[in-house]
């Protein structure tokens, strides 16, 4: 089964730009574990069901995957603080018109 691609807005490359770069390393290691296997993130509740994340140290990568197109869109990465305020904030601005 071929891999997915991953669709990565600039705001969130720009994150990971800024990432210390052992991070970085885990960050992007993660997006091709998940290009890989989309289904290897938990399931997100509640607001955010849907969604799903992947855990790398202390930062969460949120994504939803595309199984027609075979697409992951990454919405955020982030410290898990509030990372899911972040992703939150992130729909409520696609519902809008």
């Amino acid at each position: 089964m071929p891999a997915y691609t991953p669709d990565i807005p600039a705001h969130v490359a720009a994150t990971v730009r800024r990432l210390p770069p052992d991070l970085k390393r885990g960050i992007k290691q993660a997006l091709r574990a998940i290009s890989a296997d989309p289904d290897a993130g938990e399931p997100l509740r509640r607001d955010l069901e849907g969604l799903l994340r992947y855990s790398v140290r202390r930062f969460r990568i949120v994504y939803r995957p595309d199984r027609t197109r075979r697409v992951i869109q990454v919405l955020a990465v982030g410290h898990r603080r509030d990372i899911y305020e972040q992703v939150a904030d992130v729909l409520k601005r696609q519902q809008k018109p």
